[in-house]
């Protein structure tokens, strides 16, 4: 049995949730609107592993620095090698034991969950059955704990977004040395203070000592304090800022402040497909069709082809009662589509569309 649809229609969390209270076997695809794609296996309701797209374990343990670039290209001799024999190289080398293996990979597993959690547009599919996955990188974690740990964090970067909008921010320390007196750091944080020097942003920070959020959380707090500073905003573009806090707006379902940031990023980049998608969803929630149209059409003359505008731009010529422009929007995204289901459903509609509008055009002429 498959679950499908759009992300904003059914939110990844309230998806896992159902998922763990059905006790699914299966795996759930999804795709965002930036073109990112993952793919998440569950059993009996539990998620057991993620794989998402452009991520890598080998170069992972680089930037952890478990492994140097050597290692990892002595083990990776051969292009057919896979992540399965790659695993099995490490621990038989002895660079790292399989329970210390095992840590990392599901440190990671759940990172990339609760970075999901914060896609708010795209597609998903969970096809139900049986799957291959080996035992190193199968786990059993609790949704239920996944689904309360990452609405924590969703909540808390609402709060962290006031000092730090981008994880692209590149902080630097105060000219203050008599503020470091008012912290008490563990070794691995002395570290990641090490690293702050207005060169390295916290996605940088992250990639060698941890997840963005922690990372982000420990850098708020100094920035508090008046031991870290953010610069001139050297490196990030104040455009960033726009998206950032448009973005927040909308995980914060305050649509008309979402739209207006997001008018002001596209006033310098009339091209970025997501900012697109992103107001079209602000206008979708606040039923305002017409700004939808506009502003797909907008796209359109910028040269952005992308499924999901010309999916808003579809439902919202339907709302508005034109049934003509609405079956030519599902066309295209129909030409998008690479899945056969959905392409066979998006036929149906706009064949239903057509007879729509034919009915409707007799009635009134008649």
């Amino acid at each position: 049995m498959a679950i499908e649809g759009p992300i904003s229609e059914l939110n990844l969390i309230d998806l896992f949730q159902i998922l763990s209270f059905n006790q699914k076997t299966g795996i759930l695809y999804i795709d965002s609107s930036e073109g990112k794609k993952a793919k998440v296996y569950f059993t009996n309701g539990a998620v057991v592993y993620v794989n998402l797209d452009g991520y890598n374990t080998g170069l992972a343990m680089i930037k952890s620095g478990i492994i140097n670039k050597e290692q990892y290209e002595e083990m990776m001799h051969d292009s057919s090698i896979d992540e399965n024999e790659f695993a099995r190289q490490l621990i038989s080398s002895g660079i790292m034991n399989e329970q210390s293996f095992r840590k990392f990979i599901r440190t990671r597993v759940e990172n990339i969950i609760f970075s999901l959690f914060e896609w708010n547009d795209g597609y998903f599919k969970f096809e139900e059955g049986a799957f291959n996955l080996n035992d190193l990188f199968r786990y059993k974690i609790k949704t239920e704990s996944l689904i309360m740990e990452g609405s924590r964090r969703i909540d808390e970067w609402s709060r962290l977004s006031s000092k730090i909008p981008s994880t692209d921010l590149k902080p630097l320390l105060s000219d203050n040395p008599d503020k470091m007196d008012l912290i008490d750091l563990d070794p691995k944080e002395w570290e990641i203070l090490s690293m702050i020097n207005g060169e390295n942003s916290i996605r940088d920070i992250a990639d060698k000592y941890g997840n963005e959020f922690e990372i982000a959380k420990l850098i708020y707090g100094m920035m508090t304090l008046g031991i870290v500073q953010v610069a001139d905003r050297k490196g990030v573009e104040i455009t960033e800022d726009y998206m950032s806090r448009g973005k927040q707006y909308y995980r914060d379902g305050i649509y008309d402040k979402s739209i207006l940031e997001m008018k002001s990023y596209l006033k310098e980049h009339a091209g970025d497909a997501e900012a697109y998608v992103i107001i079209c969803s602000s206008f979708y929630a606040l039923r305002q069709y017409e700004k939808i149209n506009d502003y797909a059409e907008f796209a359109l003359k910028n040269g952005v082809e992308n499924k999901y505008i010309h999916r808003f731009n579809a439902v919202a010529y339907y709302r508005r009662g034109n049934m003509t422009k609405s079956a030519a929007e599902w066309h295209a995204v129909q030409s998008m589509c690479e899945n056969t289901a959905e392409k066979e459903k998006i036929g149906k509609l706009m064949t239903l569309l057509d007879e729509t509008d034919t009915l409707t055009n007799e009635l009134l002429g008649g």
